[in-house]
């Protein structure tokens, strides 16, 4: 599975974390709600943990990436 995912930068108390403002697959859905925009992350790796149970698939099969707009 593919995940694009847009990120807010400069959060935490050093600035050095960030959260998410959007994640969308291949097939455009945007997992509206399902995800927790407050949650702060350190780094991908973090992320993608997050991210594979938020879509319920092996990490192993989640390929995430920057979103553009």
């Amino acid at each position: 599975m593919k995940l694009e995912y847009y990120p807010i930068r400069g959060r935490g108390e050093l600035g050095d974390k960030f959260q998410l403002a959007r994640v969308r697959d291949e097939s455009g859905n945007y997992f509206k709600g399902k995800y927790d925009q407050a949650r702060q992350f350190s780094s991908e790796a973090e992320l993608k943990t997050y991210l594979a149970d938020m879509v319920s698939v092996p990490e192993s099969e989640l390929d995430i990436k920057l979103m553009h707009l």
